[in-house]
């Protein structure tokens, strides 16, 4: 049906929330651009009507989304549907009208739903038709500045359209109560926004976001009107950052700092189990303690655990990891730019001093065991992964524990997070360990023949171009199982245990989505590609160095190859029995019959094991505050310090802030695609260069990367799968652009230079 905003019946709510409010504004004689509203795709009486409209006023209109439940109280679904602006003809203006109805369907807004509503289920989807207005400033009204910095409201605005302004792509310029003088907008505008902004207020008694305009002859308008969002408010979420800030200057010294990188994989706040699992492989006589005594470091002397969950997300603690190592020593643990101690002399106490002896000889024993037995290490290594391999040969099936009885799958549940835990987490992270040394030990060498940025790109391109790594196998098959499709059944059987986003309990397997992870790949690029790629000649390249030490860093490089190789190996083989304690989560969410399967892991292991019904409301208290704490984004090496005067509001981010670290060689100009969720991606529309942006990626992103001509995230060290693979491919990649994932907004036209680690946005 088709209504003039003057003449919707108050009572008809479920146009959605922007139709309606201007509608509501229109009847409220505030300035609104006139305009008409199709709750359905319209008759062709209703479009020879619209035509009208549209001829009356000269053409020029904005075409909208407004699905029911949009630009509400509790969600805004900001960007998730389509706006067309400066329509002008007939035959534009009706395939607008049809992208919007449709763009209910596009993935980025069935996520949104999911995430959001619990559910991706289509919702109702009206669209506006509205007067175009030719801007010379185009604006948003807070009555309360969502940063909090300014008591109460505040207005930023551009020159021009503000598509600019709400996309993040143009820095506005800022007015408030105490600074509401402007070059730009006088001060009867000023007053003219407060005083509609306030009659909206009133009438619904919220606070709101306005989005308003200002024409060429001077006149406001107001262009829509939201209710704050309720669940991301700036007094809810500063409340829930300092709660958290008092709980960890409880907790921890000033002096804590915390390191991220062991867990940069993780692309969001992990959930409750996989925190839980996690930390306790970091405790006492459990795997992480193992690995240190087996390579002969002191290990864990009390009860405690290493790993600290830091505004949600994991941070192994180097203020307590530097004495498992050698005991009271004078050092910590520096992790920039690798891991490595720094001698303190404040730290130097009587204590020390006594030790210090045993201390020395400690170091250089297990200094000279590591050395002298790194290969026999690798052997070992190896035939445990065989062991394990046999172990852990079950069908990667999540239906699999369908006929087990409750007790049985709790049973089975306990037993494999403990030995997860406790035994099969010990050899990846000897190798981890082994594997930062060799590296120490290889820059050290370079270092003494090139510059540090010389040797450090050595590393860089050698990790990548001349490793045959596990990951890189599982991309080609992947490729292959695109192109030929009666492949696909052979991926399952081998990666089926993986998937995007893997490292938490709750993301599904590459098993549980089947044939809907593949797409179509042209097979002759398939094996064109194949056929062209090589590994890089490493071995031979160092024995073409000019120098005596050549043999020594040829030694250091083929362990290091092996332990990057072997390390991968690994991953795949702990990943198997880690899926099994998803499906196992999942069949016993059924027998308690949750709503939600996935809720089961917003619980403790022993809360899964003596399930009650009022853990339903703590399940979604550890959602929401979860979801509260993707809100909060802090260094990958972070201190209790740099927390705190983040929280405190003595830092900004920088939003010029576009040099990071390059990971992959290589410069490419594309257009930018942030991707939250990978497992959207086949619904994406991918850009001829598409340059993917997020927080951090895992080898589940393997799809991802095949589409992708060039990679900016977030977190991810030069070891990391993003820096591996996308070297191995060819793909220039960059990281440490901090908030990168939300910095962009996508559609960006950027370079991206893998050589130096910088990001130019292109106008």
């Amino acid at each position: 049906m088709l209504y003039y905003f003057e003449n919707l019946p108050e009572d008809k709510t479920q146009v959605g929330g922007k139709a309606y409010m201007l509608a509501m504004m229109a009847q409220m004689n505030i300035p609104v651009p006139s305009g008409i509203i199709l709750d359905a795709m319209p008759s062709d009486r209703e479009l020879e009507e619209v035509y009208q409209f549209a001829k009356d006023g000269e053409y020029s209109l904005a075409v909208r989304s407004s699905a029911t439940g949009e630009d509400s109280k509790e969600n805004s679904f900001a960007g998730q549907n389509s706006t067309f602006l400066y329509v002008d003809n007939d035959s534009d203006l009706k395939r607008a009208i049809t992208d919007c109805f449709n763009s209910i369907n596009k993935e980025s807004s069935k996520a949104y739903r999911q995430h959001f509503l619990g559910s991706s289920k289509e919702v109702p989807m009206n669209v506006v038709i509205q007067r175009m207005i030719d801007p010379s400033f185009s604006g948003v009204y807070f009555s309360k500045d969502p940063r909090g910095k300014f008591e109460s409201w505040m207005l930023e605005y551009i020159d021009g359209v503000g598509e600019d302004l709400v996309s993040g792509k143009r820095t506005p310029t800022i007015l408030s109560e105490s600074q509401r003088v402007s070059p730009d907008i006088t001060s009867e505008q000023i007053d003219e926004i407060i005083r509609c902004a306030k009659l909206v207020e009133d009438k619904y008694q919220d606070d709101f976001d306005i989005e308003w305009a200002i024409d060429k002859k001077g006149i406001v308008y107001l262009l829509q009107a939201r209710p704050i969002t309720a669940k991301a408010s700036i007094s809810n979420l500063k409340r829930i950052g300092h709660e958290e800030l008092e709980r960890l200057e409880s907790i921890y010294p000033q002096e804590t700092v915390w390191d991220g990188q062991t867990f940069a994989e993780w692309t969001t706040a992990p959930t409750t189990l996989t925190t839980e699992i996690w930390a306790n492989s970091f405790k006492k006589d459990q795997a992480f303690d193992k690995a240190l005594q087996e390579l002969g470091y002191v290990g864990f002397s009390k009860d405690e655990c290493l790993m600290d969950e830091v505004f949600g997300r994991s941070y192994i603690n180097l203020s307590k990891l530097g004495q498992m190592y050698f005991g009271p020593i004078p050092y910590t643990i520096e992790p920039i730019p690798r891991p490595h101690l720094k001698f303190h002399f404040s730290k130097v106490t009587p204590h020390i001093l006594m030790k210090t002896p045993q201390t020395m000889w400690r170091m250089l024993k297990v200094g000279l065991s590591i050395n002298t037995h790194r290969k026999e290490v690798i052997n070992d290594a190896t035939k445990a992964l065989v062991d394990i391999s046999v172990i852990n040969k079950r069908p990667y099936d999540s239906k699999i524990y369908q006929d087990w009885t409750l007790e049985d799958l709790l049973s089975r549940f306990s037993k494999e997070s403990s030995l997860f835990s406790e035994r099969t987490l010990v050899w990846p992270y000897i190798l981890i360990s082994l594997t930062e040394t060799t590296i120490q030990t290889l820059i050290s060498l370079l270092k003494s023949i090139y510059t540090p940025q010389e040797a450090d790109h050595l590393i860089k391109r050698w990790s990548g171009a001349g490793i045959n790594s596990e990951t890189f196998k599982m991309g080609l098959y992947f490729k292959k199982a695109c192109a030929k499709p009666n492949a696909r059944h052979n991926f399952l059987a081998r990666y089926g245990h993986r998937g995007p986003g893997e490292l938490d309990l709750s993301a599904k397997r590459w098993a549980e989505i089947g044939d809907d992870a593949f797409y179509d790949y042209p097979l002759e690029k398939y094996v064109k590609e194949k056929n062209n790629h090589t590994l890089d000649d490493v071995e031979a390249e160092i024995m073409a160095m000019k120098s005596f030490k050549k043999t020594l860093i040829l030694e250091e490089w083929k362990i290091l190859k092996d332990l990057l190789e072997l390390r991968e190996k690994w991953k795949m083989a702990i990943l198997k029995p880690y899926a099994h304690i998803r499906y196992l989560c999942l069949e016993i969410a059924r027998r308690y019959q949750l709503d939600d399967l996935n809720d089961i892991f917003y619980l403790h292991i022993h809360e899964i094991k003596n399930f009650k019904s009022s853990y339903l409301s703590l399940i979604r208290e550890r959602k929401h505050k979860i979801e509260m704490f993707r809100n909060f984004n802090f260094s990958t090496v972070t201190s209790l310090r740099e927390i705190k005067s983040v929280i405190d509001g003595n830092e900004e981010a920088s939003s010029s802030n576009l040099v990071g670290e390059g990971l992959s060689s290589g410069m490419v100009r594309g257009k930018v695609v942030v991707i939250n969720n990978p497992s959207n991606w086949k619904e994406i529309e991918w850009p001829e260069n598409a340059i993917v942006v997020a927080q951090s990626t895992d080898p589940g992103w393997t799809p991802v990367f095949t589409k992708a001509s060039g990679i900016i995230v977030e977190r991810g060290g030069v070891l990391s799968h993003c820096a591996i693979v996308a070297r191995e491919m060819g793909i220039p990649a960059v990281s440490g652009i901090k908030q990168c994932h939300i910095k962009f907004k996508g559609g960006e036209d950027v370079f991206v230079d893998g050589n130096s680690g910088s990001i130019k946005l292109m106008q």
